[in-house]
């Protein structure tokens, strides 16, 4: 998984996706990747 690549935990992953949708939300880009995630993914 990312958190055993990073060495991190997953609690540390999650907390850095919401990191980054926040800052990121009004992003194109970001926009365009989102959008391929299933819609009930959360992050």
């Amino acid at each position: 998984m990312v958190s055993n690549s990073l060495k991190i935990s997953q609690e540390e992953v999650v907390a850095a996706l919401k990191r980054l949708r926040a800052g990121r939300s009004a992003d194109a880009d970001y926009k365009k990747l989102r959008k391929d995630l299933p819609k009930d993914w959360l992050l």
